[in-house]
């Protein structure tokens, strides 16, 4: 069972038919609340309805019963797109909207590739994702920490509303409608890059080279491959390859030779060489989900806000920049603090005789700030700690300056990789190292920084505010570390995107300075950075071959008790299971594995690891926990006390699954009955 956990899939008609509901509401409020190109109307409705769906499931979750969450959501993105158009002075529809449907049929080959390959892997967070997508689809909106029931997850969430909303109205599995939703997210993503370059680029493939860019483009580690054996041998000593797993404490030069097999990735080995520690190329970063639904609302962001109809159109913007909050708070703040500086300027030339809407955008940039503070999410749980005074200011190691809110200050000044740690940009070799990591779009930030700042005076705003931005989450990584300074990244990778963007933009003009010389350069370099996204994606088709349910230890047993047990549990009661988070997106229930007030911490708590190596009724019922999911593996190692124990006749069976011939099984047991 990898679909459903229902014996009758057209339960999924129930998802369809909300779904037609946001997405007719979204493409009402593109049609009246945007002056949108023909052709685009329909494609950026879609997003529009998309958004404002789950950002309202969000809210609604947070006081009502999961079907009226994920029903009323679209009823009240249907209510907003139709009072769009009542107030409008347009027809309610104009039905050649539809003469996309080429668009919509690529879109649909490309959520089915996606789809497959998807179904192939579990290699970015699974446990995470798809826990919260179990457990708020039962109804836990905002999530509680999938280990800690004790604490709300300090995590972007918004995008796992979309799976929750396939499991809870479609009848899937938490891990297929983890893959649907990432596959829907990772088509809508191209289609949109390839609409962005159709609106900027008059050249009939403009749209089409825009999206293969962003589908494939990512660093060029692989061209130290071509670099003198002296060379390499003089860069070994000063880099510790810190990831993946595989290669950790190799030379560099020896790691750029090793073929990785990742457990649950594609069965194809992926080439070290090729892969990248800033950032996937979006083909593979789909399968992560919330960063691809991050660039989505990038995307209309540019695509939506230079061409609004009215001041009216403040509200789905300020749903959008609440959204993109919930989703991916990083690139989110990156583009309000460019918002910061350029919204003044604005405002400053509106008094000038400046006579458009722009200033609209920005009231909604700032108004989806306090919305931010108290909707959920990462942002919502880092004021908390603040308010409540939980959150600490401590020295991360011995000699390092003091860390507020997990950051540093990072000397000396260096580019950071994920696989390859801090590039000291004073070494002349490790800034070699980190330019060919980053990709050569560095080289050209120069070129694309005056582009857009001429660009920005002849009133392109939102290219202005995206590439400061850029900058900005370029620069911040260099000067400061953070506590998992991995995730600090995500700042470099959002500056490297809007640059690739901007360049593919910019290949097309012909704007003053921009010599023939430069522009094949840049067309060079881009082809570099396509080259290796190829590469790794046609590794990555290879797991179209195989089905992956989710993280080792989860199989078809765990399926058919999905299929019998999800969401079936009282609301308030917890499940223990020696596998840490596996019963919580089986059942829907949360856990608690881990102690204390932090939503970070994953160290297991002792109460926790008593119980798994000493389990009986009384125990369990002692630290909350009525019922008990069992596996054959742990069943094995436990005492015969303790199998003796947990089978007295007080042990309720509510449902038992097998494989006789194979010696597997799963349990889950109600211990009620044993309370004294």
């Amino acid at each position: 069972m990898y679909w459903f956990r229902v014996e009758n899939p057209m339960i999924f008609g129930l998802w369809l038919g909300v779904a037609a509901f946001w997405i007719l509401g979204g493409w009402l409020l593109a049609r009246h609340a945007f002056r949108l190109e023909p052709g685009e109307n329909l494609i950026l409705g879609f997003g529009m309805g998309l958004s404002s769906y789950l950002w309202a499931a969000n809210l609604l979750g947070h006081g009502f019963s999961p079907y009226l969450t994920f029903i009323g959501a679209a009823i009240l993105v249907l209510g907003l797109g139709l009072a769009f158009a009542w107030k409008g002075q347009r027809p309610l529809l104009d039905w050649r909207d539809l003469g996309v449907w080429r668009w919509i049929v690529i879109g649909l080959l490309l959520v089915w590739v996606f789809a497959r390959i998807a179904r192939g892997l579990a290699i970015f967070d699974d446990r995470k994702n798809i826990s919260i997508i179990s457990t708020m689809a039962a109804g836990d909106i905002p999530p509680h920490h999938y280990m800690n029931s004790a604490v709300y997850f300090a995590y972007h969430y918004g995008f796992q509303l979309l799976g929750s909303s396939l499991v809870r109205l479609g009848g899937l599995l938490p891990w297929s409608a983890f893959d649907l939703s990432k596959a829907i997210a990772g088509a809508y993503t191209l289609l949109l890059a390839a609409l962005l370059g159709k609106r900027h680029i008059a050249h009939p493939s403009g749209g089409l080279i825009v999206a293969g860019v962003l589908a494939f483009a990512t660093g060029t580690r692989y061209l130290l491959l071509l670099a003198p054996a002296g060379l390499m041998a003089q860069i070994d000593p000063l880099i510790g390859v810190r990831s993946v797993d595989a290669v950790v404490g190799m030379p560099l030069s020896q790691a750029m030779l090793q073929g990785i097999l990742i457990d649950d990735g594609p069965p194809g080995p992926l080439l070290y060489a090729f892969m990248n520690g800033v950032g996937w190329p979006v083909v593979m970063a789909v399968n992560a989900g919330p960063s691809s639904m991050s660039l989505v609302i990038l995307l209309m962001t540019w695509l939506l806000a230079p061409r609004i109809r009215r001041p009216a159109a403040v509200i789905p913007l300020i749903v959008l920049f609440s959204f993109w909050a919930l989703v991916w708070e990083s690139s989110y703040g990156l583009f309000l603090i460019a918002g910061l500086f350029v919204g003044p300027y604005w405002l400053w030339k509106g008094r000038q005789g400046h006579t458009d809407l722009v200033p609209w955008t920005f009231l909604a940039l700032i108004v989806s700030l306090p919305v931010a503070l108290v909707q959920g999410g990462t942002i919502t749980e880092v004021a908390r700690q603040l308010v409540y005074g939980i959150q600490e200011v401590t020295p991360l190691l011995p000699g390092d300056a003091v860390a507020v809110g997990g950051f540093s200050i990072r000397w000396p000044p260096a580019i950071y990789s994920g696989h390859l740690g801090a590039l000291s940009i004073f070494s002349p070799l490790e800034l070699l190292v980190a330019v060919v990591e980053l990709g050569p779009i560095v080289l050209f930030t120069p070129s694309i920084t005056w582009w857009a700042l001429k660009r920005f005076h002849a009133g392109d705003w939102i290219l202005g505010a995206l590439v400061l931005s850029a900058w900005v989450g370029f620069i911040l990584p260099v000067f400061f570390s953070y506590e998992y300074d991995r995730d600090i990244v995500r700042f470099t990778k959002h500056g490297v995107l809007v640059w690739t963007l901007a360049l593919s933009l910019m290949l097309w003009e012909n704007s003053p300075g921009w010599s023939r010389a430069l522009r094949y350069a840049a067309v060079a370099g881009l082809s570099l950075m396509v080259l290796g996204g190829l590469v790794i994606a046609g590794t990555e088709l290879t797991a179209a071959s195989q089905v992956v349910l989710t993280e080792p230890g989860i199989n078809g047993l765990d399926s058919r008790m999905a299929g019998e047990v999800w969401d079936r549990l009282p609301p308030d009661s917890e499940v223990f299971d020696a596998h840490t988070w596996r019963a919580t997106m089986i059942t829907g229930r949360l856990t608690r594995v881990v102690s204390g007030n932090k939503s970070y911490d994953y160290a297991h708590s002792t109460d926790w690891e008593q119980l798994k190596s000493d389990p009986t009724p009384d125990g369990f019922l002692d630290h909350g926990f009525r019922y008990v999911y069992i596996d054959e593996v742990w069943w094995n190692q436990i005492s015969e006390a303790s199998r003796s124990a947990m089978t007295h006749q007080c042990v309720q069976m509510v449902s038992e699954q097998r494989y006789s011939g194979l010696g597997q099984f799963r349990r889950l047991v109600d211990l009620e009955h044993c309370r004294p």
